[in-house]
């Protein structure tokens, strides 16, 4: 934060140099018009650092003493510096106060190389560190090749990322269970899932949805916290009620 403009110190100095001076001499002095001159003396005058009086006749300004000034930059000091902690204070309470967000970050992507770069998403912007799962596990598989094995649960698994899976049973889906720890990963089976053709992603205050055709996957990316929120209240009590593992 800057307490002097360069033109007012360039002023200040000009009048140490001088003691004292006119307008006029002072303009010579620093190369400042009168014109512009004015306006800066008179705010230096109102924060107490120039003296302003009449000499023969004349208006002339003296800097205050140098011991003066110093204690002056000290109460400035301090000024600033409870400003930034009330300012601080106040963040602090706006942080606590405010309600998860209304507006939504909504972004797209298409083929294949746009849903692998949603799916990086899930485990490099992941604080909370685990994914609440919704999949059609045959048709991931079915349209996305080898790319899970081979990059997704890897990078996932690197970062120490969780996931809650409720996925259609199958025999698919039983063979994965023998992975589970290895992949980080608690499997639940639900039914009402099968042959959507989607997997539904929450974490953080996030929600994926990818949509697996064959010759064009699609997905979004949602960022809003009260929907992230409420979908992963949902996810919770199906993943409660639901007893087949």
């Amino acid at each position: 934060m800057e307490i002097l403009s360069e033109k007012e110190k360039k002023v200040l100095s000009g009048l140490y140099e001088l003691s004292r001076a006119t307008v006029w001499d002072l303009s010579k002095e620093v190369g400042i018009n009168r014109t512009t001159l004015y306006p800066i003396l008179e705010k230096l005058l109102e924060r107490g650092l120039v003296s302003k009086l009449s000499v023969e006749g004349h208006t002339v300004y003296e800097p205050i003493l140098y011991k003066d000034f110093k204690r002056w930059i000290s109460r400035e000091r301090k000024k600033a510096k409870d400003a930034a902690n009330d300012l601080l204070r106040w963040v602090d309470a706006q942080e606590k106060n405010s309600a998860p967000a209304l507006l939504s970050d909504f972004k797209y992507f298409e083929g294949h190389g746009g849903v692998e770069a949603l799916y990086a998403d899930s485990w490099r912007e992941n604080k909370g560190k685990i994914i609440y799962c919704i999949t059609d596990y045959k048709a991931a598989l079915t349209t996305m090749g080898d790319f899970f094995n081979n990059e997704y649960f890897p990078d996932r698994v690197s970062r120490g990322v969780c996931v809650k899976n409720l996925v259609p049973e199958s025999a698919l889906g039983r063979s994965e269970l023998k992975r589970k720890k290895e992949l980080l990963r608690e499997v639940k089976f639900i039914d009402i899932f099968e042959d959507l053709g989607i997997e539904v992603n929450i974490y953080d205050d996030k929600i994926s949805i990818v949509a697996y055709d064959k010759k064009l996957p699609s997905g979004v990316l949602i960022k809003n916290a009260k929907i992230a929120e409420a979908l992963r209240k949902i996810f919770e009590y199906l993943w409660r009620e639901n007893k087949r593992s």
